[in-house]
């Protein structure tokens, strides 16, 4: 995981706070936070454990903690709560959204502050200053408790783990990298993160994203992949409708490991030591 954060601006009111993971073969795979400003800042995500300090300073570049009204977790996986017991000590006024299973997970690394919480499940709607977020059932998750999020402002739909992807490098939006390429690299981070879904009907599996696509949204902001701008979300669902027919991702085995460290330790540079030596 990379410490450092970058920030882009990708509308007037929708701010990417992004990081990457190096993943061998696959290249990398992007892990993404929002910041929405508006009359109430909201952050969506909380970032990487490895890499918090980075992020934090990254979130302090673009608003001050002291001033969100909410931070809004899609669940509380380490790559999406990372920072998130800090931030709410740097941001005394902002609430916490998220639903009733997350909040028993968070439990296992800290105490949830209870009275700042808001419980948010799908078919709820928040209101925050001039925008209201829709919570919506996520498509494909690896914990149960992932919520998704559609943005009556920026029309932005926030998918979580979902239509996340391994990249060759990161870029801010889809359409400046190889897009066969990029939902190819969608297909196995989804089918392995969610290997579930070899065992749905296709026809109910389609059936499923339907509603994602009805939403007609002008931006797919996943936590795993580069910005997906309107017209190209047709073509990201549909990717996906194939999912169950291309099966599960076989897991590699110990020898790819193997390999793997082996051609790293090759082209490691070598220490000032072992060249005198």
């Amino acid at each position: 995981m990379q410490t450092a954060t970058a920030t882009h601006r990708l509308t007037p009111d929708v701010v990417v706070l992004a990081q990457e993971a190096a993943v061998p073969g696959r290249g990398v795979l992007p892990v993404l936070s929002y910041v929405l400003t508006g009359r109430q800042p909201v952050l969506v995500d909380t970032g990487a454990v490895r890499g918090r300090a980075g992020f934090l300073a990254a979130l302090e570049s673009v608003v001050d903690p002291g001033d969100l009204a909410w931070i809004v977790l899609t669940h509380p996986d380490d790559d999406h709560a990372g920072a998130l017991e800090e931030l709410l000590r740097r941001a005394p006024k902002a609430r916490l959204a998220l639903n009733w299973l997350s909040t028993g997970k968070l439990s296992a690394s800290f105490d949830p502050p209870m009275p700042r919480i808001t419980w948010l499940n799908p078919g709820d709607a928040l209101t925050a200053g001039d925008r209201v977020l829709h919570a919506l059932r996520a498509p494909m998750y690896d914990c149960p408790s992932t919520t998704t999020f559609f943005d009556s402002k920026s029309r932005a739909l926030f998918t979580s783990d979902a239509f996340g992807a391994f990249v060759p490098r990161y870029a801010p939006t889809l359409a400046e990298l190889d897009e066969k390429a990029a939902l190819e690299g969608m297909s196995v981070f989804c089918r392995a993160n969610s290997p579930w879904i070899a065992d749905t009907r296709p026809d109910r599996w389609t059936a499923s994203l339907e509603p994602f696509a009805d939403l007609e949204a002008s931006w797919l902001l996943s936590g795993h992949l580069p910005a997906v701008a309107g017209p190209a979300i047709g073509r990201v669902i549909a990717r996906a409708a194939s999912f169950p027919i291309e099966g599960r991702v076989p897991a590699p085995a110990d020898a790819a490991l193997r390999a793997a460290l082996a051609h790293a330790a090759a082209s490691a540079p070598a220490s000032p030591e072992s060249a005198a030596a």
